[in-house]
């Protein structure tokens, strides 16, 4: 039996990739399964979500396959789970976190946005913010969404709640604060970022400056002076290295197929069953449209120039 595994090997997320990778390795090492091949796809490309899609298709068309671990983008699993799901091929996507994906066939073990939505605005809440302004992306696949998710979540918990999107350079960030006691970015860290944290931190330097996943980038953080990392936190959907994730993709791959008995239909139906899992990643279910029922979040700060979980 073969499990198809497509992550970015290559590219700027190769580093996480591989984690991911080397944690399905770990959980195939240690498992006492009947034997699996595992087929790994490079997933990285200048146009990720063909290169997914030419992959999904080598999967769903391998007689000998029965579990497919991928991808590593929201877009990619958006553009793969319909392949995958008319194959009845099971697919667990160990880190995509997009609120909008689904499938018949499709297994997921982060949480998804909208839980790191409540997530920022629970903390924001409890650190005594008042005035909560919301910057987003451009990118209408995720820091748009992502933003009014966050505004909402916030507004659902008392605060006061502005919403923009990203400044342009003839802008100053320090004319749009008012009286927001925090800032948060969603969408994906670019170039700019450095010079709009710290003119954020020089405009209200007790003011918390605050991201989604899409900008928890070790650059960003080697680059923030120490009292700008200090007012910093990042939200992200994984509460544990990526590696954890990789483990438990291919853990709950390899017990449904020792339940399903190496039938297709049987093995999905195995894992999209799943309750009350005890996982390294914390206990989980998995609900009717395959998402695991977990809503902890991830919170990352900035020491010494690194990114460290912030308890």
């Amino acid at each position: 039996m073969r499990v198809h595994v497509s992550l970015p090997l290559g590219g700027p997320l190769a580093a996480a990739g591989r984690e991911v990778l080397r944690g399905a390795e770990l959980a195939l090492e240690r498992s006492a399964s009947p034997p699996v091949e595992l087929v790994v796809h490079d997933g990285f490309a200048p146009d990720r979500e063909a290169r997914a899609v030419e992959i999904a298709r080598a999967a769903a068309a391998d007689r000998r396959a029965v579990a497919y671990v991928g991808d590593f983008h929201s877009s990619q699993v958006m553009a793969t789970a319909p392949i995958l799901g008319a194959a009845g091929l099971l697919q667990v996507a160990p880190v995509a976190t997009f609120i909008g994906l689904g499938g018949p066939t499709l297994v997921r073990i982060t949480p998804h946005d909208g839980a790191g939505a409540r997530a920022v605005a629970a903390w924001a809440a409890e650190q005594g913010v008042r005035e909560l302004l919301v910057v987003h992306d451009h990118d209408d696949g995720y820091g748009a969404p992502v933003g009014a998710m966050c505004a909402e979540a916030a507004r659902d918990r008392g605060l006061a709640v502005r919403i923009r999107p990203v400044w342009d350079a003839e802008e100053r960030e320090a004319d749009d604060l008012g009286a927001a006691d925090a800032v948060l970015y969603a969408g994906v860290a670019g170039s700019g970022a450095i010079g709009m944290w710290h003119a954020l931190h020089e405009a209200r330097p007790d003011a918390w400056l605050l991201g989604t996943d899409g900008v928890a980038a070790d650059w960003l953080a080697r680059a923030l002076a120490p009292p700008v990392a200090a007012r910093t936190r990042f939200f992200v959907a994984a509460r544990a290295p990526l590696g954890f994730y990789g483990l438990e993709a291919m853990a709950i791959v390899l017990d449904a197929i020792a339940a399903g008995a190496g039938d297709r239909a049987a093995i999905v139906r195995a894992a999209r069953a799943t309750r009350d899992r005890d996982a390294v990643i914390g206990r989980y279910s998995i609900d009717a449209e395959g998402h695991t029922t977990a809503t902890a979040y991830g919170r990352l700060a900035v020491v010494d120039g690194a990114l460290a979980w912030d308890r």
